[in-house]
């Protein structure tokens, strides 16, 4: 047997096979990365992490819906400069709750039942965790309103120029009102992890008001001072005892109102641009309100009372809610100080638009 010794041109060869093996070493390098559960621990920037590793936009997962978000790529040691946050969102939304007027005054109730809200918003981030809010929002509501008894009286010139004084009662009231309200929010916005936090104001406007309501055991009656004469019972006069009067009718304007508002909500991600939300809601008015001015339907008188009787024929009594009523004897209005609260709870579906890295409010 022959020992072969090393030959000048065997090198040659090794040398020609060195590139085919690096490639190899290479191939297998990205399997093992790729497969192998390590994560590009040396990638120094999000876009190298993506060329690397696909799969390093993807790893992020909720515990009920599997989808592909921009992860924290921070937990494997690379760079976050890159990942892209969050620029704008538009959202549309419907809540519900409890909402309408309140008041506690004296023997007068006012208190809010229930409203639904349905309104759409958008925001804008300014810093990865701070946003500029803004949208509007179309909300009904219900609220009761009740009053024990009440007197008042009212001062008219008949039809042959007598001053007419009419004095009036009532065992008790009952209104029901349906309002509809217009409203836009600023608010400010602070997001952590999926939680956003809101608070601003809004600007709100009672697009209408309509009111139905019941008076019981109702006395009316006339004094004529010219002629020091009582009229307690005359149906020409509108003057008698009437056990119920019942009516409905709407304000055809409101005040403005100015109100405080709060709302957090937890974000649910459905891919990359989409989410949906869940969360709760309070706007509650800032400062107290009235109304003031009544201009109604089918309401021909000018006493500011709650019970009046027509310009047109005194047998026709008319009566209009309290919320804008006077009361003479004290030359204020029946209702003051009203507030407006809608809370609730809220579900969203959120547009979301993504593109380079805002300013860091804190460090990851």
């Amino acid at each position: 047997m022959k020992l072969r010794l090393f030959n000048i041109s065997d090198c040659g060869a090794a040398f020609r096979l060195r590139p085919f093996c690096q490639a190899f070493a290479r191939l297998l390098l990205l399997i093992v990365l790729a497969f192998g559960g390590v994560e590009t621990l040396y990638a120094q920037s999000a876009s190298r992490a993506l060329l690397m590793n696909p799969k390093a936009y993807t790893g992020k997962r909720a515990w009920w819906y599997n989808y592909q978000y921009f992860p924290e790529l921070k937990i494997f040691g690379q760079s976050t400069d890159t990942i892209p946050d969050l620029q704008h969102k538009v959202s549309l939304w419907a809540g519900a709750g409890l909402a309408g007027f309140s008041l506690e005054q004296n023997n007068i109730h006012i208190d809010g039942k229930w409203g639904m809200t349905f309104g759409a918003r958008y925001n804008y981030y300014f810093t990865n965790n701070w946003a500029m809010r803004t949208g509007f929002s179309f909300a009904y509501a219900q609220s009761d309103g009740s009053m024990g008894y009440f007197t008042d009286s009212f001062t008219k010139t008949d039809q042959e120029s007598d001053e007419v004084i009419y004095n009036y009662d009532l065992a008790s009231l009952v209104e029901n009102y349906d309002i509809y309200m217009l409203d836009v929010p600023i608010q400010l916005v602070y997001t952590w992890r999926r939680l956003d936090f809101g608070l601003g104001i809004k600007v709100a406007y009672p697009v209408a008001v309509a009111y139905t309501q019941s008076l019981a055991d109702v006395h009316t009656q006339a004094y004529f001072p010219q002629y020091d004469a009582l009229i307690t019972d005359s149906w020409v006069m509108g003057c008698g005892e009437y056990a119920e009067i019942k009516g409905d009718n709407k304000y055809l304007s409101a005040p403005l109102l100015f109100m405080g508002t709060f709302d957090v909500e937890y974000e649910l991600p459905i891919g990359s641009k989409y989410s949906v939300g869940i969360g709760a809601f309070v706007d509650y008015s800032l400062s107290d309100f009235a109304f003031r001015h009544r201009q109604l339907d089918n309401l021909h008188t000018e006493q500011n009372t709650i019970v009046g009787t027509s310009d047109e024929a005194p047998i026709f009594l008319q009566n209009a809610s309290m919320l804008s009523s006077k009361r003479n004897f004290e030359s204020e209005n029946v209702v003051r100080h009203m507030k407006y609260l809608n809370a609730g709870i809220k579900l969203s579906f959120n547009m979301n638009w993504y593109g380079p890295p805002k300013p860091k409010t804190k460090p990851y």
